[in-house]
């Protein structure tokens, strides 16, 4: 423009020269070039539009306005910067712009000139060519304008060409390529498709293809794939572009990569999904309210709470919830909510079934952007079960307290670093003799008042508790008025919850009873309650010390003493039990009188008692013990009127054994003492080793014996009995004999008392019954000329005192098929003394069976002839003893005669035993003795023997 304006001024001639330019809002004009001016007005000065102005008048001409003189022009007012510049003369010609003049052209002299046509129509022309070299360069500009623009843009530009086949890329930003990852040269020529990946079934690309087909705008959000395969969401707008004619040239499309803000709005949906999720699922509900105070929004547990539905509570205002209590606390809280404070509390609500709802409420107020009140939040947790449970912890207190308070245990609480009394129940008065505000007063009352010997033990007990947090013990007070009593103190530590200990609380109780009772048992337990000596426990207690102080000093021995009453039974059984009783205590006084002060003397039950010699220095020393004993049992007790003897067998063991067990002595007592009953009434005897030896053989034997039962080792043997008179054999005895299998042919002197005293004689005697029976069934049978045939069979004591004997033997009978006449029963006068009475009973029940009675070894026994004459006997058997001593002793001789005589008198008949001699038999004959048995006529034989002697029977 500076070229044209030195032009215009060459051309034309003048000496100033200037183009005006229409600054933004039409109300001034600035000098952007020119010559003539003075210095440092070009880019600067300015001149205004209005109408009444040169400039404004010039700007609304159509054509070009020429000032002859513009001191005397009356068309326009001067421009102040054209008369300071001295024109006179000029020619302004507006130059043209699409919307409006981009300025003026004008030419100015300093004197009066006469401008032609051909001026004007040269400056016309020169405006003409400004404003075509201004619109192309204005055109220009804002083409790099909107190049810069479209470059700076952080959107996406691209621009397809409509008019070639399938709309290729022809230009694309950097927005573009940094969204994509593609550069302009990769994608130049390519369809946009390929920014769709595998996704070609969007819905929204339907709707885009739709728009391109029908040339129209679109606006819609894709899912496009960047050159590394990453997804992005795209929100794409295409416009298409149109020529003048209306047809299309070109689609711009617009993209903005908006996968941040899908990101963000997927979190955001996943939050407010979540949070609905939390106020439907909460536990605690939630209310809102509006400014009125009615209900805007509840979640379920809200209503559920208060047995609502949701539906039911919106528009509900809070006091239709709660009693007119309830109403005026609510209305209170509310004012405090419009003074914006937060807080919790305790309410009650009022459920839609008229139950009381309570809730801890913690409620916060909300204001709009003004901090205007706007309505409440509330998050309601229910605490009804609490709220329950506390009234029931109340009641259970006030229940407690009352059970506290009946208690005859002292209940009490005490502070852990002073000791001070903190609780205490009325029992402390019954129990310590002092009241609890003694206690209360005086916290070192307690320990003042535990009984001087166990106060040290319990000081020391306290540290401990402290350590281990709980402790139980039993000490002694002593109350005010003298009394001793013994108290268990259970206590335990409380801690606060920092684990401190606080408190120690605990009950004590009164155990004097039973530390009584406990003093009782213990000297129960340890002394025979009869004579108040040492029982079992005791004595073994003070029997192994005895071991244990031998062990230290091997010269330190002691002994052992067994003692068992002789006949101590028939005293009980005859004089009773009372007097049995009397007559224990009195023995157990007189033996305490043979012993020293360090000795024992222990009852272990029943009439046996121990005796336990310390320091004894040798077996004289022990056996003059024995001695002492034997002679102060001599002299007779008076018991209740009656005058007792008795005596005392005694078995004794030295420590001398070295053995480690208490019970290994009085083994060997007690076998020393069975060794001394077997020598008679009144004997001791001192343990040796043969009698263990002894003793573990009977043991054995008695094992063996069991087995021999289950075994079938047993043997019945059969020994004729033989008639005086004819020679024929009437009958036999059953005689069992022991096969053992390691020992031979066992005598049954020796297994019979073993028998006997373990009760293994009864199954023995049962099974020879059964055994003798049914062999002499068969031999009746077999031998019919030796009939009457009939078999004897031995009753044991044992036998004879069972309850069920008579129906045991019937009913083997009648299983054997044997006649009961044929039956023998031999029974010895002890078995028959014992009890005279029952015997009595027992055998007139057996006579009455048909059974005949026989008393076995008569004459050895202490029968009662009185008793005899009325036992329903049949046999008297004579004892072997008296008819192996006939020859050459007239008074063995007379005895046979005697009792035979006596047989024959009280209707008995009579059979001697063990005859052996003819003169023997000739004696007996003479003495008209009936029946005999012996080796004379046969030594016991097994069955099938007795049958060859059947067989063979010849008068002898």
């Amino acid at each position: 423009m500076q070229d044209a304006v030195t032009l215009v001024a060459q051309v034309l001639d003048l000496e100033l020269c200037g183009i005006w330019q229409l600054l933004p809002g039409g109300n001034a004009l600035l000098l952007q070039s020119g010559v003539g001016w003075q210095q440092g007005l070009v880019g600067v000065a300015m001149m205004g539009t209005q109408a009444s102005s040169h400039a404004g008048y010039a700007l609304l001409a159509t054509k070009p306005v020429i000032v002859e003189d513009l001191r005397i022009d009356r068309r326009f007012g001067g421009s102040p910067l054209l008369h300071n510049h001295r024109v006179v003369s000029g020619i302004t010609v507006a130059i043209p712009g699409q919307t409006q003049p981009f300025g003026i052209l004008g030419v100015y002299a300093t004197q009066q000139r006469h401008f032609t046509q051909d001026d004007s129509y040269f400056l016309q022309a020169i405006a003409n060519v400004l404003a075509t070299a201004i619109e192309r360069q204005q055109s220009e500009a804002r083409l790099r304008l909107l190049e810069r623009a479209i470059s700076a843009s952080s959107n996406g530009i691209v621009l397809t060409d409509a008019n070639q086949p399938d709309c290729p890329i022809i230009y694309v930003n950097p927005a573009f390529e940094s969204i994509t990852g593609y550069t302009a040269e990769e994608v130049n020529g390519r369809n946009c498709r390929f920014l769709q990946g595998v996704d070609v079934k969007q819905p929204h690309l339907l709707e885009l293809r739709a728009a391109l087909q029908e040339h129209r705008e679109c606006h819609v959000t894709l899912r496009n794939y960047r050159k590394d395969g990453t997804p992005f969401w795209n929100e794409l707008y295409v416009a298409p572009v149109f020529d003048s004619e209306g047809l299309v040239t070109h689609f711009v499309g617009i993209q903005t990569d908006i996968t941040q803000r899908k990101q963000a709005e997927e979190a955001l949906r996943e939050r407010e999904e979540q949070y609905r999720r939390i106020v439907e699922t909460a536990t605690e509900g939630i209310w809102v309210l509006n400014r009125d105070h009615q209900t805007s929004f509840v979640n379920q547990q809200m209503a559920t709470m208060l047995g609502y539905t949701i539906d039911e509570m919106l528009g509900e205002t809070l006091f239709s919830f709660m009693d007119e209590e309830g109403v005026a606390i609510a209305q209170a809280q509310i004012e405090r909510r419009h003074q914006g404070i937060n807080e919790a509390h305790d309410f009650k609500f009022r459920r839609k079934d008229g139950s009381d709802l309570w809730t801890i409420v913690s409620a916060s107020p909300l204001f709009d952007l003004q901090g205007n009140y706007t309505g409440t939040l509330g998050m309601i947790t229910d605490i009804t079960d609490r709220k329950q449970a506390e009234a029931a912890l109340r009641q259970s207190e006030q229940r407690l307290d009352e059970i506290l308070s009946s208690l005859e245990d002292v209940v009490w609480s005490i502070a852990v670093d002073t000791f001070k009394t903190l609780y205490l129940n009325p029992a402390v008065e019954k129990i310590y003799g002092c009241s609890a505000t003694a206690f209360f007063e005086n916290s070192n009352l307690w320990f003042e008042m535990i009984h001087p010997d166990d106060r040290e033990r319990v000081q020391a007990a306290i540290q401990p508790l402290l350590q281990n947090g709980n402790q139980e013990l039993e000490y002694r007070i002593i109350r005010p008025d003298g009394q001793v009593r013994w108290l268990c103190n259970r206590s335990h530590l409380i801690y606060n919850a920092v684990g401190e200990a606080v408190r120690i609380e605990g009950i004590a109780t009164d155990i004097t009873e039973r530390k009584t009772m406990e003093e009782k048992l213990v000297h129960d337990a340890f002394y025979d309650a009869l004579t108040g000596l040492p029982n079992r426990a005791l004595f073994v207690n003070r029997l192994e010390q005895a071991i244990a102080r031998v062990k230290r000093y091997s010269d330190d021995q002691f002994a052992v003493l067994f003692l068992d009453l002789d006949r101590f039974k028939v005293v009980n059984d005859s004089l009773g039990h009372l007097v049995g009783d009397q007559l224990l205590i009195a023995i157990a006084q007189r033996l305490q009188t043979c012993l020293r002060a360090d000795d024992t003397v222990a009852r272990l039950g029943g009439d046996e008692f121990t005796i336990l010699l310390n320091h004894v220095q040798s077996v004289d020393e022990v056996t003059t013990v024995a001695e002492r004993i034997h002679e102060v049992l001599k002299s007779p007790f008076n018991l209740s009127g009656y005058e007792v003897f008795t005596t005392a067998s005694i078995g004794i063991a030295f420590s001398t054994a070295n053995y480690q067990e208490a019970a290994d002595f009085l083994r060997d007592a007690d076998t020393a003492l069975y060794h001394a009953k077997e020598r008679g009434k009144a004997w001791h005897s001192v343990f040796d080793t043969s009698m263990y030896d002894r003793a573990v053989a009977l043991l054995q034997l008695e094992t063996d014996l069991r087995w021999a039962i289950e075994r079938q080792e047993l043997r019945v043997y059969y020994q004729s009995i033989v008639s005086l008179e004819t020679g024929q054999i009437t009958g036999f005895e059953a005689l069992v004999r022991w096969q053992h299998p390691e020992r031979g042919l066992i005598s049954p002197t020796e297994f019979i008392p073993v028998a006997e005293e373990t009760g293994l004689i009864i199954p023995i005697g049962q099974w020879v019954l059964r055994e003798a029976c049914q062999h002499l069934r068969r031999w009746q049978e077999k031998f019919p000329a030796c009939s009457p045939l009939t078999v004897n069979v031995n009753l044991s004591g044992r036998q004879f005192s069972q309850l069920n004997l008579v129906e045991q033997i019937a009913q083997t009978l009648q299983e054997e098929g044997l006649s009961p006449q044929s039956l023998k029963l031999e029974i010895t006068e002890s078995a028959i003394m014992r009890n005279p009475e029952t015997a009595e009973i027992v055998l007139q029940q057996l006579k009455d069976l048909g059974i005949q009675l026989c008393i076995d070894d008569f004459g050895t026994g202490y029968s009662s002839l009185a008793y005899l004459h009325r036992f329903p006997i049949d046999v008297l058997k004579i004892d072997r003893s008296f008819v192996n001593r006939m020859n050459g002793d007239d008074e063995q001789l007379a005895i046979v005669r005697a009792i035979v005589t006596l047989a024959w008198n009280l209707g008995m008949s009579v059979v001697a035993e063990g005859v052996e001699t003819m003169e023997q038999v000739s004696q007996l004959r003479s003495l008209n003795c009936e029946q005999a048995q012996g080796y004379f006529f046969s030594k016991p034989l097994n069955r099938q023997a007795a049958e060859i002697l059947m067989t063979t029977n010849q008068p002898l």
